[in-house]
Formats: C-alpha cells, structure tokens, sequence
C-alpha cells in the first residue's frame, strides 16, 4: 500500500520535458528583461547571454519572449507568446519544405 502511495505521489509530480524546457526558457527572458532593460547591467547581460549560449537554448525564441510579451511575470502572457512562436516556426519549416528548388532553377 504504501507503495502505491509513492508511485502515485511521484505520478502527481511528474514534470514533462517540454514544461521544464518552456520554464527554461521563461526563467532565462524574465533575468535578461531585468538584467538589459530595468538594470541597465551590461556585465551581467553579457553572462546571461553566455548562459543562453552554454545551455544551447534558441536565441530567437528567448529574444520573442523578450520582446513579444509586456508582462514576464505573467507565466500566462509568456505561454502565449511561446506558442505564437513556435506556432510560426513550425509554418515557417513548413513553407520552406515546399519550396525546393532544382538544381537549374536559378537559371
């Protein structure tokens, strides 16, 4: 019984991969929104974009949140913008599949 108790609190717990990743990338744009914008800190920006750099996380995606989203406090206005974004990506990826280009089609 008490088994099932663990398994079950752990089951409750469990975070997916994309929210701890999403949460990754909240956590990066809310520091850099302080550190650039509200701090004005060049040092610590110029860390914090080496962070973004050593953790191999899209710069793209973390300047959209930046700059898309008017309340980094709000997890609810940074999902929105996340999903804008990778909504966009993903039509983007796609337009660009559909247009393959010969080898003499430049001609």
């Amino acid at each position: 019984m008490a088994f099932l108790q663990t398994l079950q609190s752990s089951l409750l717990r469990y975070n997916s991969p994309v929210t701890s990743n999403r949460d990754e990338y909240f956590s990066c744009a809310r520091d850099l929104v302080l550190a650039q914008f509200q701090l004005a800190d060049q040092e610590l920006t110029q860390r914090l974009w080496q962070d973004v750099a050593d953790r191999n996380l899209d710069v793209d995606r973390i300047i959209h949140l930046m700059y898309r989203c008017r309340f980094h406090d709000d997890n609810e206005a940074l999902k929105e913008a996340d999903d804008a974004f990778i909504a966009h990506g993903r039509q983007h990826i796609s337009q660009v599949s559909d247009m393959t280009v010969g080898v003499f089609e430049h001609c």
